[in-house]
């Protein structure tokens, strides 16, 4: 079986009248009506956003739900607020169990309990969670080009970025990840960039480097450079997407032949190098 489509998600209740009202007035489920399923033993539907269903069946007892065993709802943005309200209103208790409290800008999650102790996750990526903002600092001086070794990647906290240095030229990379926004980190034992909030990791010049299926996280941003006066002067008010074919262009340092300033545009110009080794 190459794929297929979800169609219900079942459940076991004990009092199908208690948890058919807990779905409709509390989580604010669109009902599809009882008993749809002939020869199920009695049931009350729910029609979810994509047209699959949640059917909950009477039974005379509900196993318990292993440990992280839990249903997840993704909520409209618009109906986010409206939701909690309710659900803070009908007194039932809710947490966050986000481990360590990671969150994307824009995105929200809280975990409730039925009446039968299933779990819901209740989840908003928010239209924030997928921007990919520029630091906007203005033109930041990162140092002296001796500054930066070869082969360095060296976190500038005043611009928000990182700075690569590699042997065919720099790259400013902004730390916000491509794939939500949250900040990337460093591992040098690894030579990548990391994403805590997804495990998503990208290489130092910032391509992804998928776990498994390539799902089309595109590269991290980068930020336009100068060189002046021997300086590293990176300009934090546009970050700049970029493709996988621009992803190892860099900027060649002045020295030799190489003009004495240099800037990094858009797309590839002729002051740019494909990036080599440390």
């Amino acid at each position: 079986m190459s794929g297929g489509e979800v169609h219900h998600i079942a459940l076991d209740v004990t009092d199908l009248d208690r948890s058919e009202a807990f779905y409709r007035d509390a989580i604010g489920l669109t009902s599809a009506g009882r008993d749809l399923w002939p020869g199920d033993g009695p049931s009350a539907s729910f029609v979810l956003g994509s047209g699959e269903y949640l059917v909950l069946c009477e039974v005379a007892e509900v196993r318990t739900d292993p440990p992280g065993l839990h249903t997840r709802f993704a909520v409209p943005h618009e109906d986010w607020d409206a939701l909690v309200s309710r659900l803070q209103g009908l007194g039932l208790s809710m947490h966050d169990d986000r481990k360590g409290g990671l969150r994307a800008v824009g995105e929200a999650g809280l975990n409730v309990t039925d009446p039968d102790g299933h779990v819901m996750e209740l989840e908003l990526h928010g239209p924030a969670t997928f921007e990919v903002p520029a630091a906007r600092r203005g033109k930041v001086i990162a140092g002296q080009i001796e500054d930066f070794p070869i082969g360095s990647v060296t976190r500038i906290p005043a611009g928000q970025f990182f700075l690569v240095r590699l042997r065919d030229g720099f790259l400013a990379v902004s730390q916000v990840c491509t794939h939500m926004q949250f900040a990337v980190t460093y591992q040098p034992e690894h030579y990548r960039f990391y994403c805590p909030r997804h495990r998503r990791k990208f290489t130092r010049t910032g391509k992804y480097l998928p776990r498994f299926d390539d799902d089309g996280t595109p590269p991290l941003r980068s930020y336009a450079i100068e060189f002046i006066d021997g300086q590293v002067v990176v300009d934090t008010d546009e970050s700049i997407p970029r493709t996988r074919e621009e992803v190892d262009c860099l900027v060649a340092a002045p020295g030799g032949s190489e003009p004495a300033h240099a800037v990094f545009s858009q797309r590839r110009g002729p002051s740019s190098r494909g990036a080599g080794d440390a």
